[in-house]
């Protein structure tokens, strides 16, 4: 049976992780499998799979930090205690690590992809559970706060926003066209554009067989395909009253190769949402 991870290799191999991830937000090159090779001879006889598991716990924290993680690990959740206490070390320790990546490109795209002659492989799957970030965290206790709500920041990022729109119009547009149906891909519409953002909604699309409206919500982000997103209380509101026209449209490594996958129907069903922000007024004494 292979012995627990000690502090040592944790801290070797967060160390490696981290140095990884900052060339891929750099856009540099890197070999992962260099990177193991040269990790591997500072280990205690580790195998390849279990290096290659254990970078994919650690991008599994990121995720629940909220904060970006390596795209090729997926994150693998099942962590030892021990790894969590060194992530979170780490980010505290080097606290202008996020702050110096923060413009990078892959973060800031300011170009939509190009489409492909077809849209097929654009669409994925959605991931096996939308991942929030730690809602039992106690920054308070701990005092390690995290200085970067990077969710938030693509949330806030109104030119990528706007790119990830135009974005899914092309592609619904397309989508309609593949399916013989000129006179729907026609009819698609930026509503968000026309017609402002309180709809709930994005783009105005059509189902190819039945006609029916569907409800684009368009939200894109640079990063992977596990990194949790922000929605209004519109947003949600609008997927519990019109779940069947509804759509989430979560565009995701969107500098590189463009992908989304699809939440249809209510958000609430489809994703853990925690509450982050209240409006508070004062009560009447």
């Amino acid at each position: 049976m292979a012995l627990d991870w000690i502090t040592a290799e944790v801290t070797r191999i967060v160390d490696d992780y981290f140095e990884m991830l900052r060339a891929e937000l750099l856009g540099l090159p890197y070999s992962k499998t260099e990177h193991r090779r040269q990790l591997s001879l500072r280990l205690n006889q580790r195998s390849d799979p279990s290096i290659e598991f254990k970078h994919q716990n650690i991008s599994a924290v990121l995720v629940n930090m909220g904060m970006p993680y390596i795209d090729g690990y997926k994150p693998r959740g099942n962590f030892q205690a021990l790894l969590g206490t060194v992530v979170e070390k780490y980010t505290f320790d080097h606290h202008g690590f996020f702050d110096q990546l923060a413009e990078a490109t892959r973060l800031n795209p300011t170009e939509a992809p190009t489409m492909s002659a077809r849209i097929s492989g654009i669409f994925v799957p959605p991931p096996e559970r939308i991942v929030v970030p730690d809602a039992d965290a106690k920054p308070w206790v701990s005092r390690r706060g995290v200085k970067i709500d990077f969710a938030r920041r693509d949330a806030e990022n109104r030119l990528m926003a706007k790119l990830g729109e135009q974005f899914v119009v092309g592609l619904e547009k397309q989508r309609l066209l593949e399916a013989r149906r000129d006179d729907l891909a026609a009819k698609v519409e930026w509503v968000a554009d026309t017609c402002g953002d309180g709809l709930g909604y994005d783009v105005l699309s059509f189902n190819e067989t039945t006609d029916a409206e569907r409800w684009l919500e368009v939200k894109t982000t640079g990063l992977g395909k596990f990194f949790p997103f922000y929605v209004t209380r519109n947003e949600v509101r609008c997927s519990e009253a019109e779940p069947e026209r509804f759509h989430l449209y979560r565009v995701f490594d969107f500098s590189r190769t463009a992908r989304l996958y699809v939440l249809p129907g209510a958000l609430s069903k489809a994703c853990d949402l925690e509450p982050i922000q209240f409006r508070a007024s004062l009560r009447a004494l």
